[in-house]
């Protein structure tokens, strides 16, 4: 697994309070801080130590049609018992997000974004072994559309470009990325939501194969709203997926995978600007080249606090 998933969890949050403040006028900024704590642990795995470490920290602000989000996130593999860890990276960024409409059948919102990721690179020994920057800069339009009372067409598309160490972190130069789908409502406690997902890594400037990759995916969530409480069970469904990360060898040959996910997210609001989010999801892995499969655990807590 890897970051953009957890990316994926901040976006509603900055979406929903840039939505909150088309609701009526604002004459005030509105603000949100917030933490993450995350762990990734694959079965039987020594080679990942006792799994992902991945703390990040967030903070958002809305004034009228602009919101403005700024995170810094870290990942990297940890040894629990001994508190070592190996090669990992630190990824601040920052988003800045226009609301262009905003009505009662449609809405449409522009994000432009830069992120660094700050590799640190360690031997085997646990010494220094050098840093690596590099920025990927983002262009990202979203969009919800209704259908009717019920239903509506939403979702988001963003464009990535990479610059600088690409040859060390092995990288593609460009990249791509979409989730959108249904969601519909059959009541104020439950609605589903159907989503397709597209994440694809590719080269403009050479015809290397270095860093591509392609995900496709089905996502289905479920939210069930019961007062303060949320739960929204979840699926994700591997549709086609293959990378071609051995950079080294310019990715010359692909492997193939399956990933498949049962997830459940858990939201709490304390209705004094507070709320909490827990999650557990549960993924099966199957790596066609080599046959391998592996089992897959994410855990995660956050809160956050609007003023």
């Amino acid at each position: 697994m890897n970051a953009i998933i957890r990316t994926l969890l901040l976006l509603p949050v900055a979406g929903a309070m840039c939505a909150q403040a088309q609701e009526t006028p604002q004459n005030s900024w509105k603000y949100s801080v917030g933490a993450m704590y995350e762990i990734e642990n694959v079965e039987g795995q020594a080679e990942d130590m006792d799994g992902l470490y991945e703390p990040s920290v967030y903070f958002n602000a809305a004034y009228g049609p602009w919101s403005i989000n700024l995170v810094m996130y870290q990942e990297g593999p940890v040894d629990y018992s001994s508190m070592t860890r190996g090669t990992y990276f630190n990824r601040p960024e920052f988003n800045l997000r226009y609301q262009l409409i905003e009505n009662d059948d449609f809405s449409l919102g522009l994000t432009g974004g830069v992120r660094n990721y700050g590799y640190h690179f360690k031997n085997e020994d646990g010494s220094p072994a050098g840093t690596a920057n590099t920025q990927r800069w983002k262009i990202q339009p979203d969009w919800n559309v209704k259908i009717n009372q019920d239903l509506a067409f939403e979702g988001w598309l963003a464009w990535y470009r990479f610059v600088n160490d690409l040859n060390k972190t092995g990288y593609s130069d460009s990249r791509v990325e979409t989730e959108t789908g249904l969601n519909y409502h059959f009541n104020e406690t439950f609605s589903v939501q159907a989503h397709y997902y597209l994440e694809r890594g590719y080269n403009t400037e050479s015809g290397n194969k270095q860093g591509e990759f392609s995900t496709n995916e089905a996502r289905i969530y479920f939210p069930i709203a019961l007062g303060n409480n949320t739960f929204t069970p979840y699926t994700r469904l591997t549709i086609d997926r293959w990378s071609n990360w051995d950079w080294q060898d310019d990715g010359s040959d692909s492997e193939d995978h399956d990933y498949n996910r049962l997830g459940l997210l858990y939201a709490h609001d304390f209705e004094n600007g507070l709320s909490m989010t827990l999650e557990y999801a549960y993924e099966w892995q199957t790596h066609r080249e080599n046959d391998t499969h592996d089992i897959f655990h994410y855990a995660g807590i956050g809160v956050n606090y609007a003023f």
